[in-house]
């Protein structure tokens, strides 16, 4: 069987995992370790606990279903809990028990069912830093994700230190058949894994198809403003042997445009003209696989193959009591995107 690894964290990996895990192919993620927000934030000043979050959110989407998986979802809303996870608690206590972060994955893993490889990025808590390009610094992941008012400056640079190397992530991207990056944040949650230790060098060695999937709304304080032309871009900055860009053509419902408007996000608009010329590496070799779809376009940049689809869930995500994180109100069709990567398999 084919090797596929995404690279990400959240919900648009979680996302994602659940369209995948339907193929048979040995799938692995690489799941960001640098969260400090919510439950997280908490359980890493109070416990000193890794942040399992997004580690959770990958294993309820490949689990079957059942009394664990329903426990891994459980989210209190009341009390001194109140906005804590059980399985965020359950695998801090596992961590302090086994001494280990690998350790409550693994139990975890068998409690669910769970087939897939789980790798977390660092096997350290890390820390995410950017500077802006008007000079300021953010350090954390929850303030850059989550950003002050004020004018919006453009991320320049991004740091990610206190992070220990996990060399089997490195591994299982070595022997990637596909790399899947995103959906996800951009700077928080894709990209990051790229300064981990050993990740980034083992990205640019592999020899695998390389697969950006691109957001479907901008991201206040992150993304303002991004037409797809620079989340390409930007991609290509860090990955620059990029084969594939999956982007979304469908349009949101007016009333859910309204909310991200209210929380100064918008639909990332397809630059069609700017996609086609695109002057990064020669042009590489046409899909492996015909479109034959009458709603699916293609369009070929100079290196790499730009994919167009209608990737949208219409229907508004509901959010989950007790949580206080702000999260998006829209997702990714995860069997739609799942169908399109298993192609290029």
């Amino acid at each position: 069987m084919k090797n596929i690894v995404i690279l990400g964290g959240g919900t648009g990996t979680s996302t994602l995992l659940k369209g995948l895990k339907k193929y048979p192919a040995n799938l692995s993620v690489v799941v960001s370790s640098w969260d400090d927000g919510g439950s997280n934030g908490r359980l890493r000043k109070e416990l000193k606990a890794f942040p399992f979050s997004d580690i959770r959110q990958c294993l309820v989407a490949l689990a079957e279903d059942g009394y664990w998986k329903d426990f891994f979802m459980l989210r209190f809303s009341e009390g001194s809990l109140a906005g804590h996870t059980a399985a965020n608690l359950f695998l801090a206590e596992l961590q302090k028990i086994t001494k280990s972060v690998v350790e409550p994955i693994n139990i975890a893993k068998q409690l669910l069912n769970v087939k897939a490889q789980i790798y977390p990025a660092t096997l350290s808590p890390a820390t995410l830093s950017v500077v802006l390009e008007n000079g300021k610094k953010i350090v954390g992941e929850h303030l850059i994700d989550s950003p002050q008012k004020g004018k919006f400056s453009r991320i320049k640079d991004s740091q990610l230190t206190a992070a220990k190397a996990n060399p089997a992530a490195a591994k299982a991207i070595l022997n990637a058949d596909v790399l899947v990056f995103g959906p996800g944040d951009l700077y928080t949650s894709i990209l990051p894994n790229l300064l981990a230790p050993c990740l980034g060098e083992a990205v640019r060695k592999s020899k695998a198809k390389k697969v950006f999937v691109g957001n479907l709304m901008t991201k206040d304080g992150q993304t303002n403003g991004f037409k797809a032309s620079d989340l390409v871009l930007e991609i290509l900055s860090h990955v620059p042997n990029l084969d594939y860009a999956i982007l979304n053509k469908k349009l949101p419902p007016k009333n859910i445009l309204q909310k991200y408007r209210h929380d100064k996000s918008e639909m990332v608009a397809l630059d069609k003209e700017v996609l086609k010329s695109l002057d990064v590496y020669p042009v590489r070799s046409p899909m492996p696989f015909g479109i034959g779809s009458s709603d699916r376009s293609e369009l070929t940049s100079n290196g790499v193959n730009i994919i167009l689809e209608d990737l949208l869930v219409s229907k508004e995500a509901k959010k989950v009591k007790g949580d206080i994180l702000k999260r998006s109100f829209l997702r990714h069709n995860s069997e739609v995107l799942a169908k399109l990567i298993w192609q290029m398999v």
